[in-house]
């Protein structure tokens, strides 16, 4: 899968590491570039994008609207969702690997093990 290139009105084209859309909104995958402002993206933080991806991507992604981002910290082996609330994100919750079985914003639905993302991963420390 390759990472979504999204491009709003007046920004740059942006690729969040991945994307979702809810299908009542996007009924059916555009052919091209994507100009729908996603509903839920995640960042994969990484020594060389930390910075980036909290500083100047998590204010631009409240900016445009996302609703959901999630940020997955491999080296601490966590995932922080948080909600758009009046422009502002909210923290929801911060999951590590002891966690067996998430149900988190905006998979509620669904039961999400962690246990996978670490998996392949070296021992922390």
């Amino acid at each position: 899968m390759t990472e979504p290139g999204i491009r709003v009105g007046g920004s740059p084209e942006f690729i969040p590491d991945l994307a979702g859309w809810r299908r009542e909104r996007v009924p059916t995958l555009p052919k091209g570039q994507w100009t729908d402002v996603p509903d839920w993206a995640c960042e994969i933080l990484s020594p060389t994008t930390r910075a980036y991806d909290t500083r100047i991507k998590r204010p631009f992604y409240a900016r445009i609207g996302i609703q959901h981002l999630w940020f997955v910290d491999l080296d601490s082996r966590t995932l922080t969702v948080s909600e758009l609330r009046d422009g502002r994100w909210l923290e929801m919750g911060v999951y590590g690997e002891s966690d067996d079985l998430i149900r988190a914003p905006p998979f509620e639905e669904r039961d999400l093990r962690l246990g996978w993302l670490w998996k392949s991963l070296p021992p922390p420390g």
